[in-house]
């Protein structure tokens, strides 16, 4: 099933969709559709519905916030926990509090992990190149945008001097 939408174009924009119809050879209607699903979000329905309240603001979020939430990792004391409940609870029952602590602690992860997830699609569809394993290990933050050949250089210098 498909809609019908009206919009008022500048000319030049217009002109600049019937011309890219015309190379690649398709009606100008499918070249808009397809640039618009490009262009749009991901859909916040394929996060699960209790962490959606949790991403959502990520969609107001400057590329440099967004970087920052990406950079973001669990603190350390608070992982040493959630890994000695899980050990725990293999071994024999946690207490009613300590279950409770251990939900709250996997919720906070299951959150971290999500908006980081999210930050990344959002920064990729808005064109920057996403970091490899390696530099995630060596926090090689902020990364520039794909073909941002200055930003590139400098980083490179920057690894090969270290």
């Amino acid at each position: 099933m498909s809609q019908t939408i009206t919009i008022q174009l500048p000319d030049t924009l217009f002109g600049q969709l019937k011309r890219a119809a015309e190379l690649f050879r398709q009606p100008t209607e499918t070249l808009i559709a397809q640039s618009l699903a490009h262009s749009l979000p991901p859909l916040l329905e394929e996060i699960p519905f209790q962490y959606q309240p949790d991403v959502f603001p990520l969609l107001q979020m400057t590329d440099a916030e967004l970087q920052s939430e990406m950079s973001r990792t669990f603190p350390s004391e608070r992982w040493v926990e959630y890994e000695a409940l899980l050990a725990r609870k293999k071994t024999g029952a946690l207490t009613s509090a300590e279950e409770e602590l251990l939900a709250t602690l996997r919720r906070e992860a299951d959150v971290l992990t999500f908006r980081r997830g999210y930050a990344a699609v959002l920064l990729k569809r808005r064109g920057y190149r996403l970091p490899t394993l390696q530099e995630l290990e060596q926090s090689k933050w902020p990364l520039p945008r794909q073909g941002d050949g200055a930003s590139q250089s400098k980083r490179a210098t920057a690894a090969a001097t270290a």
